[in-house]
């Protein structure tokens, strides 16, 4: 009989649906991690834009690779079901019906879940939003919301977590309780980016998603971990994955890898990044991609979501 393979994936900030004001994190106003949570869910079970499957509302490169684990992980031997960690809504199944929303555990975003007064990000104060976001009520109510109770459900299953470092720090607590569940710990698998938190409990458990594998995994650095995972599935026998073969083999790669290419490239403040795209654009109009590889190639550095983040901001004053 296939073993039950749980596919864990952080959700994304790119949504092919609009998201009305109403349910964006940024305009809760309410202080404190449980008193916000409330006030959220509150605002997500009020009807403020069509309904849409959660496999449908994201978008980007990312999700499209995701997308495609189930089948091949049915085709590697496996009985697959996906499973989005929303920082919206917790825990869900890739077939929940929801409503586009912003809300992230990625820190310095407008709807990230919560700061400090330092403006970093507290992963404590995530966890405990994370736990919030469990005990809140969604039908059917038989559903698991926490990662550990997959984990204690069937035939000793496999956990597969794709996803940041700053979701995967968020879910840190219910992700060792999973493992601590599992009959075989070796079955929780994180691939995730190499980072203070993959050294402390879960360091079994982390197969390194690092830049050095984007050369010989090829696609866009944004969505590295969903290729990891796929070629992890790729080449599973038997149904069978299992972190330490993963993280060896990963860590051979690595360690096999050409050294990263470092540019030199001067950083840029918003308003000089708001400045380039303005002189830009007077000149042709060219996409937010085609804009920042121009911005990039004159040897300026900004991070790609901020550069979009910036660039339809203008756009939308113009």
């Amino acid at each position: 009989m296939p073993a039950d393979l749980h596919i864990i994936a952080s959700c994304t900030d790119r949504k092919r649906m609009t998201v009305p004001d109403t349910l964006r994190l940024r305009s809760v106003t309410a202080s404190g991690i449980e008193a916000r949570a409330r006030q959220w869910w509150a605002r997500l079970e009020q009807p403020a834009a069509p309904p849409v499957r959660a496999l449908e509302l994201y978008a980007g490169d990312h999700w499209r690779i995701i997308r495609e684990l189930p089948a091949m992980a049915t085709a590697a031997g496996f009985s697959p079901k996906l499973w989005i960690a929303s920082a919206g809504y917790g825990l869900i199944p890739a077939n929940a019906v929801i409503q586009p929303y912003s809300a992230t555990f990625a820190p310095g975003k407008p709807d990230s879940v919560t700061m400090d007064h330092a403006g970093v990000p507290s992963r404590a104060q995530h966890q405990r939003w994370w736990d919030a976001m469990a005990r809140m009520a969604r039908a059917p109510s038989s559903t698991p919301r926490q990662v550990q109770q997959l984990a204690e459900s069937g035939r000793n299953p496999i956990l597969l977590v794709v996803a940041s470092p700053s979701y995967v720090a968020a879910l840190e607590q219910d992700l060792v309780l999973a493992a601590q569940a599992l009959r075989h710990p070796e079955r929780l698998i994180i691939i995730s980016a190499p980072s203070r938190i993959a050294r402390g409990t879960l360091a079994p458990h982390w197969v390194p998603s690092s830049a050095h594998l984007q050369a010989q995994l090829g696609g866009a650095r944004l969505s590295l971990h969903a290729r990891v995972a796929r070629k992890a599935l790729q080449r599973a026998r038997h149904g069978i994955l299992d972190a330490r073969e993963l993280r060896g083999y990963y860590g051979r790669l690595i360690q096999c890898s050409h050294p990263l290419v470092r540019y030199e490239r001067t950083p840029m403040t918003d308003d000089d990044v708001r400045a380039f795209i303005a002189r830009a654009l007077r000149v042709e109009p060219l996409s937010c991609s085609a804009t920042l590889r121009k911005l990039r190639d004159s040897g300026h550095a900004c991070e790609q979501q901020r550069f979009k983040r910036i660039f339809l901001e203008l756009r939308e004053c113009t």
